[in-house]
Formats: C-alpha cells, sequence, structure tokens
C-alpha cells in the first residue's frame, strides 16, 4: 500500500507540473501569435492610410487578444485553481463517487468472468486509477462547456455593439454552431460511452479476448 501511495503522489505531482508546462507554453504561444497579428494589422491599415495611434488603437488590433485571452485565462484558472479547498472538496467528492461505481464494477466483473483471485490492492488500484481519470475528463469537459459559453457571449457581444452584422443572419451564430458540434461530441465521449458501450458489451468482449489468447497460449 506505501507503494501504490507513493505512486499516487509521483502520477499526481507528475501531472501537476505538465499542466503547468502546458499553460506556460500556450502563454507564450498566445503573446508570440498575437505580436504578429496586430503588427501585421498595424501596418495593413497604415498602409490604407491611417495613422499610427487611429491604426493601433483600433478594435481589430485588439479582437484576436481578447478573444483567445478569455480562454487563456480560464486555462490559467484551472492550472491553478486546483490546490483551492473547494475544488479539492469537489474533486474528492467525485473521485470517491466514481471509485465506488468502479470498484463495484470491476469485482462484478471478476466474478462473472471467474477471476475472484485478483481481487484485493490490484482491483483497488485499477479502480482508483480508472476513477481519477474519469475525475480529469470530466473536469475538461467542464472547463470546455464554461469557455465555449463565455467566448460566444464574447463573440456576440462584439457582433451587436461593434458591428452591423445582423444578428438574424445564419454566420452569425456560425461559431457556436460549428463549436458546439464538438462540444456534442466532447459530452457523447464523457456522458454517453455506457449508452453505446454498456457494461455487456464490454463484459462480452473481454471474454472473447480472453478466449483469442488461451488460444494462442495453446499454439505456442
Amino acid at each position: 500500500m506505501k507503494d501504490f501511495n507513493k505512486e499516487e503522489k509521483y502520477i499526481g505531482a507528475k501531472k501537476r507540473v505538465d499542466d503547468i508546462k502546458a499553460f506556460y507554453t500556450h502563454l507564450v504561444v498566445y503573446v508570440l501569435v498575437n505580436i504578429f497579428i496586430s503588427s501585421i494589422k498595424i501596418a495593413f491599415n497604415i498602409r490604407g492610410g491611417e495613422s499610427f495611434s487611429e491604426a493601433f488603437f483600433d478594435f481589430s488590433t485588439f479582437a484576436v487578444w481578447m478573444a483567445w485571452g478569455i480562454g487563456i485565462t480560464f486555462h490559467g484558472f484551472a492550472v491553478y485553481s486546483e490546490n483551492t479547498p473547494s475544488f479539492r472538496r469537489w474533486k474528492e467528492k467525485k473521485l470517491q463517487e466514481f471509485l465506488e461505481e468502479e470498484t463495484a464494477n470491476f469485482k462484478t466483473t471478476n466474478n462473472q468472468l471467474g477471476l475472484e483471485h485478483y481481487e484485493g490492492d490490484f482491483s483497488k488500484r485499477e479502480a482508483y486509477f480508472h476513477s481519477k481519470k474519469k475525475v480529469e475528463n470530466l473536469m475538461g469537459f467542464c472547463w470546455h462547456a464554461v469557455v465555449y459559453i463565455v467566448v460566444n457571449v464574447f463573440i456576440l457581444s462584439v457582433l451587436y455593439f461593434v458591428t452591423n452584422i445582423s444578428f438574424t443572419a445564419w454566420y452569425t451564430y456560425a461559431t457556436a454552431f460549428f463549436w458546439g458540434i464538438g462540444l456534442g461530441f466532447h459530452a457523447i465521449v464523457i456522458f454517453g460511452r455506457n449508452v453505446v458501450f454498456g457494461k455487456g458489451w464490454e463484459q462480452r468482449k473481454i471474454k472473447e479476448f480472453m478466449r483469442k489468447e488461451e488460444q494462442t497460449d495453446l499454439w505456442n
């Protein structure tokens, strides 16, 4: 059990380091790409007859900064909010729920397949890491949904207050629609797995692959 706890702490620490590295990489790319885009935009406007101040303070010069900035703000908040007490309590609660579910499913599957001798620390370990993965996937979907809502509200606000685009035109909602398709598939991956691939399907496939492995061992 001591080795299990050490492994758990190592994996948690490694994930946190990877998350921080990913955020800083995202931040560097955000700054460099937006400097390039803004520079091109300013130069283009100056060639069109605007002064530097007119070109620099034009809303479109910083539109990408603001839209992308919303996403990177949520990225940073997601990375650094994991240490807050309320967030830890939520994670622990969801982890316990998934752990109980996974442990029960693991025992049921083992009993049906005649693998009772795998009970004990092995089943707890498998159930724990599977549950932890489900919590991380759920967190990822929640952040995706929040960013989707905030960014699309921002886009629609800009269209309403800055441009003359009609709100009855289909392309006004193009970003929300196409991004919504992606968000919908993300939701299916997170919440629809048991609907498409139920426990019965999973157990049948396990038995099928075990039979194939046994046949292979007989030939070898």
